[in-house]
């Protein structure tokens, strides 16, 4: 399964630029930025990005990015789950 990663440019700056670096160097994830998420209140929290649309965030950079992978496992999962009861 493929995965897009969503990121607000406004929250690099803040700090989770090296998250996104850190996945396009991923094959497996189609990561993207954008100027804004509209998702103010969380981004003036804490880090944050979307994962195939989802919320995921996280108090540091690297709680931001062991979260992404952790969602990216649950949907890979979730994925064969159903491809198995086909």
């Amino acid at each position: 399964m493929y995965h897009i990663v969503e990121f607000c440019s406004s929250n690099m700056l803040k700090g989770s630029q090296n998250v996104h670096d850190t996945l396009q160097k991923d094959p497996e994830l189609d990561v993207v930025d954008y100027g804004c998420l509209s998702n103010c209140g969380i981004c003036s929290k804490m880090f944050f990005a979307y994962v195939n649309g989802k919320t995921v965030s996280g108090k540091t950079p690297e709680l931001l990015l062991e979260r992404i992978y952790k969602q990216i496992d649950k949907e890979n999962a979730e994925s064969e789950l159903d491809r198995f009861q086909l």
